[in-house]
């Protein structure tokens, strides 16, 4: 009886996992709601890390949801970096623009912050990468966002920033390094 159960199961589950066949009719579009009760469900997991391909999986749909939970100050800063995560995952030029433009912002709350610099690291040229976060890396008041900048090139334009990595290293004072940990493994720095 159980090996019944377990093989129609098992069954169903083939069924349902395999690849779409020529013939096999396009999938149902989903409506606005569907994919907003997804984003919901990916913004509210707290021991599941949402994967970026889970988040293109919603496809273009989801970039104006994430979009407004992410610029809105009325949002816990946790639920803005993630929705940040997932609109990075989506990208497109105007999404690194505005993305660019929160990583910037001093007046972002710094989980917001280094989010947003994940993001544009994914999305972002390292020739338009460098120019944009060396200021942020330089100039940023906490040194948490200075290293988090660090690390971001240092990860994604290893070539051009490590120098500039290295030289911001050498401004910080001995007790800061350690924030830095990261950004000097991406360099190998010792």
């Amino acid at each position: 009886m159980i090996s019944m159960f377990l093989s129609a199961l098992l069954a169903l589950g083939l069924a349902r996992g395999r690849p779409a066949a020529p013939g096999d009719p396009p999938p149902t579009p989903r409506s606005e709601q569907e994919v907003r009760e997804q984003v919901e469900m990916y913004l509210g997991s707290i021991h599941t890390p949402i994967s970026l391909e889970r988040w293109r999986a919603l496809g273009a749909q989801a970039t104006p949801i994430l979009e407004e939970i992410a610029t809105s100050t009325s949002q816990l800063p946790t639920r803005r970096a993630r929705a940040l995560e997932g609109l990075s995952a989506l990208g497109s030029p105007e999404v690194a623009t505005r993305i660019l433009q929160i990583a910037q912002s001093d007046e972002q709350p710094p989980v917001v912050r280094m989010s947003a610099m994940r993001g544009v690291g994914r999305l972002m040229t390292s020739g338009k990468l460098v120019p944009a976060l060396r200021p942020v890396m330089e100039k940023s008041p906490d040194v948490q966002i200075r290293a988090a900048a660090a690390e971001v090139l240092a990860r994604h334009a290893p070539k051009t920033a490590c120098t500039l990595v290295r030289a911001q290293l050498g401004r910080e004072p001995q007790s800061q390094h350690s924030a830095y940990r990261r950004a000097m493994a991406s360099c190998s720095v010792p």
